[in-house]
Formats: structure tokens, C-alpha cells, sequence
């Protein structure tokens, strides 16, 4: 009996049977590279399923096991020393354990690795991973995948100059053994993007005293009786030549101000940043603020202004929406007794202290915002946008102060003027308040009912969120723009279109009812095996 780690809901107890071990310690002992005996160190805890694969493949390849205490297993700086010491050829790790040994062997490359094993999340070849294999041109790094109801189901092997690596490797084909399908696949020039299936003699019996948890994600094939597939929750991506990416969990994408969003595309490039040594990206419900993107950072060291910095570097790699709001230092990231990251260990940034009820709308103004952005203090003629305000940001701010009493504040006054000078000026009627629409279009040099000059706040903002379309994900409405213009609704028809650009559901419903309830024709057209 194994149990899941927990990662994505409760840990779940899975029965699993020898068939799938004896397959996967086979294909172990034919590999050319794996199948040589090797002083391999046993990283996994018992608790964790690769402890088998660590244990059974080094015995039937006459290898060597190394075992080390829990204290010494999880320090990087020890594990290292250990590596050495022991004259370690063959390492299990996960990515996260993997980012850690490379930042402690900068200085000292162990040089006696011969193979690197990454497997239990997704890997990601980080700047330090990078120099780490450069250092050791001989050894190779292998990505992995398979979740514990199946064991290892797809092999990926990185070779040649690491420089040339991807930043998010495959996990390549499906061992002898495996059978692997796409549900709801889409296609595109020859690439399908899915959810992954896994088939074959690798699948666990179930889950202990679960009967109806077994039914929904282990379903029977229609189009072939007796055969199952398991259903992943992983969206993957298939090229023309068969070689399969993990993309993220089906359910993992996190919806923002109407976007939706990968963490793991903003986690990359942060870690970018010479400063950063590692980054986990989540999307909290903050108090007063609403659902906001939150960057926790591990430091090489310290930086001035860490948040204008990390925006600064940021915005020149993803998209304004993408760019989180608020960061939280580490000393070092949370991890489960698998070594995966513990993303519900993560702690949330300080809360700040919502605004309070004074005679002067402008001191409001400047506590509400500061609550809203999670900064102490910001500059009288700091531009909010500079500081991570959104569209839909704006329209809470504006909300929140007509709760709080003060009126006569629009979303437009804010564009107009994105700072606490220019709202403190038109909430005390100064000289710069906003102006009729006729003067407006008279200081700009236009008609009146022509198009106005675009203000700095609205090239530099977003765009509003995408509304929901037909297709049951979030659509873009047709619009007219004039360049660096603000957004203005189209008044002729428009098609509704997924902010991807396709014009269907990413998920079609297929999967969404039991599979043997589907017709054989209905689930050829949805799931397409290789």
C-alpha cells in the first residue's frame, strides 16, 4: 500500500500490486546508462514510492545503496559532502531537492555523478541545474514521470551541452509496459494538447476503501473490454514525434482579474533573476484585497526595493496581468517528507491594516491603497500601476471608498491620474481635478467626441478582464482600440473567443461523465492513444 502525497488534496492509501514494479525494474536493468551497477544513494523516504524504485534497481543491477540519516538526507550542504565522500554515481532527487544540491555545489561540482534521476514533480532547468551539468559534461540528467497510482510510466533523458536544455524538459515517451491516450485532445500543426491517460500493466488496483474515488479516476475503456485507463488530472503536450510534455495539473492554472494563468511560466522567470535562487508562485484570496498573485522568493542576497525590482524584471518576460503583487522572502521553500514543495505550507504575506475612518478622504485614500497593494508606504507621485494595480483593482478601490462615504471619485479620475497626489488633488477639488469632457479634449488638442490622447496610465495598464463567453471559458469581446488607447467596446457583433485564441473549451465533456457510459465512437474522437 502506497499513499499519494497529499499535494493536491488528501493523501489517498493505493493499492498497487507487483506487476508494475516488476516491469519498471526490467526496464531498469535493459537501460544502457541505468541498467549499470552503480553506488546509488537512497534519497526517498519509505513513506514516498520511488524508495522502491531506488532499492529494487540498484540490487538487480549489482549496484551499491548508500543510506544516510533524515539530518544529513535534507541538508544540501551535507548531502553534498556525502555525495563526495561516498564517491555517489547514481542520484534520485526531486526537482526541488535537485535546485537545492545544485546552489550547494557551485564551488565543488561532485564530480563522481554519473546519473541524475528527477522525478515526483515538474522539472525545471533553473540557471543552477544548468551550470551544475555543464560542470559534469558526462553525467546525465533523467526526467521521469508517473504518479503513485501507476509508478514511472515516461523516461526523458538530457543530453550534450546543458545550455542548449529546455527550461521545462519533456517527459518524453511511455515505457514498454505503458499505454498512454490525450482526452480532449486539441491539435495544432501536429502537436495535441490534452488530458493524459495512462494504460497498460501499470496501473494500481485502486484505492483502499474508495470505491467511488476508484470509479472516477480509474474508468473502464468501452472500445475494449477489460482495459482501463487512469484518469491523471495532468494536461500534457504530444509532438509529432511522440514525445510528451507536462504542461501542469489540469486543475492547477489559477484564474486572476479574469485571466487565467501558469504559475510555473512566472516561477521560471523569476528565478532569471541573478538574485533569486528559488520561486513559488500562488494566488491567495488576501483579506480586503481579493484573489491576487503572490511571489514567495528565495534569496542568493539581498535586494534593495525587492518588489520594484522583481516587477522591473518581470515585465520584460510576461504580461502585465502576470506580474505578481506581492512578494514574500524565504529562507528556504516549505517541502513535504517527499521533498516536494509544500505549497500549502507557504505562508501568506502580512495583511495590511485596513483604512481607517478619518476626516481627511485623502489619508483614506492612501491606506486603502496600501491595503490593497500590500506596501507600507507609497511615494506622493508613485505611479500605482508601476506597483502592480490592475483594472479590476481600480474598480475595488473606487468601490471601497464610496463604502467608506467618499463620493465624487471615478475609475476614470484614476487613469487620468494614477498616483496619491493627482486623487488627493480631485478629492480636495484642486486645480487638477478632472476637467468637463470638453476641456479635456480641449488641453489635448482634439475635437470634442474625437478620441482623446491616451494617458500614461492607460498604455501602461491592462486591459479589463475577459467576460464569459459561450465556450464556458473566459472569452474576449471583439474591441476597438486606437494604439496605446484605452479599451472601448465594439458596437458590431463579435465571436466569442478564448483568451488562447482558440474558439472551443480547452475541456471538452467527455471526461466529465464515466467513461463506459461513453459510446466507443464518441470516446475514439476524444482520446487518441500513442
Amino acid at each position: 500500500m502506497l499513499f499519494t502525497s497529499g499535494s493536491t488534496g488528501t493523501p489517498k492509501g493505493v493499492a498497487m500490486g507487483a506487476l508494475p514494479l516488476r516491469h519498471l525494474i526490467a526496464w531498469h536493468a535493459a537501460h544502457p546508462r541505468l541498467g549499470q551497477p552503480a553506488c546509488t544513494l537512497q534519497f526517498a523516504p519509505l513513506s514516498f514510492d520511488v524508495h522502491f524504485q531506488e532499492i529494487l534497481s540498484t540490487v538487480a543491477c549489482g549496484g551499491t545503496l548508500v543510506l544516510l540519516p533524515d539530518a544529513r538526507r535534507r541538508d544540501p550542504a551535507q548531502l553534498h559532502a556525502a555525495i563526495v565522500e561516498h564517491g555517489v554515481q547514481r542520484l534520485f532527487l526531486p526537482y526541488v531537492a535537485l535546485q537545492m544540491l545544485a546552489e550547494a555545489s557551485r564551488e565543488d561540482p561532485p564530480r563522481c555523478l554519473r546519473e541524475v534521476v528527477s522525478a515526483g514533480e515538474q522539472l525545471q532547468v533553473t540557471p543552477a541545474i544548468r551550470a551544475l551539468f555543464r560542470a559534469l559534461p558526462d553525467a546525465q540528467l533523467h526526467n521521469h514521470y508517473g504518479p503513485t497510482e501507476s509508478h514511472v510510466v515516461t523516461a526523458h533523458e538530457l543530453t550534450g551541452d546543458a545550455a542548449d536544455w529546455p527550461e521545462i524538459p519533456p517527459i518524453g515517451k511511455a515505457l514498454p509496459h505503458v499505454r498512454l491516450a490525450l482526452a480532449d485532445a486539441e491539435q495544432e500543426g501536429g502537436v495535441e494538447t490534452g488530458e493524459l491517460l495512462i494504460g497498460g500493466e501499470t496501473l494500481a488496483h485502486g484505492y483502499i476503501g474508495r470505491e467511488d474515488l476508484t470509479g472516477e479516476r480509474f474508468r473502464a475503456d468501452p472500445a475494449e473490454p477489460g482495459h482501463r485507463w487512469y484518469v491523471t488530472g495532468d494536461l500534457v503536450r504530444r509532438d509529432a514525434e511522440g514525445i510528451v510534455t507536462y504542461l501542469g495539473r489540469a486543475d492547477g492554472r489559477v484564474k486572476v482579474d479574469g485571466f487565467r494563468i501558469e504559475p510555473g511560466e512566472i516561477e521560471l522567470a523569476l528565478m532569471r533573476h541573478p538574485s533569486v535562487r528559488d520561486a513559488v508562485v500562488t494566488a491567495p484570496v488576501i483579506p480586503g484585497a481579493g484573489r491576487q498573485l503572490v511571489a514567495h522568493v528565495v534569496l542568493r542576497q539581498p535586494v534593495a526595493d525587492l518588489p520594484a525590482a522583481l516587477r522591473s524584471h518581470l515585465r520584460g518576460q510576461v504580461p502585465d496581468y502576470m506580474v505578481p503583487v506581492r512578494y514574500v522572502v524565504l529562507e528556504r521553500l516549505p517541502t513535504t517528507p517527499s521533498g516536494k514543495i509544500n505549497r500549502r505550507g507557504l505562508p501568506l504575506p502580512e495583511p495590511e491594516p485596513a483604512p481607517t475612518a478619518t476626516a481627511d478622504p485623502a489619508e483614506m485614500a492612501r491606506e486603502l491603497w496600501c491595503q490593497l497593494l500590500g506596501v507600507s508606504g507609497i511615494a506622493p507621485d508613485q505611479n500605482l500601476f508601476d506597483l502592480g494595480a490592475r483594472s479590476l483593482m481600480v474598480l475595488r478601490f473606487v468601490a471601497r471608498l464610496r463604502e467608506l462615504g467618499i463620493d465624487g471619485l471615478s475609475v476614470t479620475d484614476i487613469y487620468d491620474r494614477p498616483t496619491l497626489r493627482g486623487i488627493a488633488e480631485r478629492l480636495r477639488g484642486g486645480s487638477a481635478g478632472v476637467r468637463s469632457a470638453r476641456g479635456r479634449a480641449a488641453a489635448s488638442g482634439t475635437r470634442s467626441g474625437a478620441a482623446p490622447s491616451p494617458s500614461s496610465a492607460w498604455r501602461r495598464a491592462p486591459v479589463m478582464p475577459p467576460t464569459s463567453g459561450s465556450c464556458g471559458s473566459s472569452c474576449w469581446p471583439a474591441r476597438s482600440r486606437c494604439a496605446g488607447s484605452p479599451p472601448t467596446r465594439s458596437t458590431r457583433p463579435c465571436r466569442p473567443r478564448c483568451a488562447s485564441g482558440r474558439t472551443s473549451s480547452p475541456r471538452a465533456a467527455c471526461w466529465r461523465t464515466p467513461l463506459a457510459s461513453t459510446p466507443a465512437s464518441s470516446a475514439s474522437r476524444h482520446a487518441r492513444r500513442f
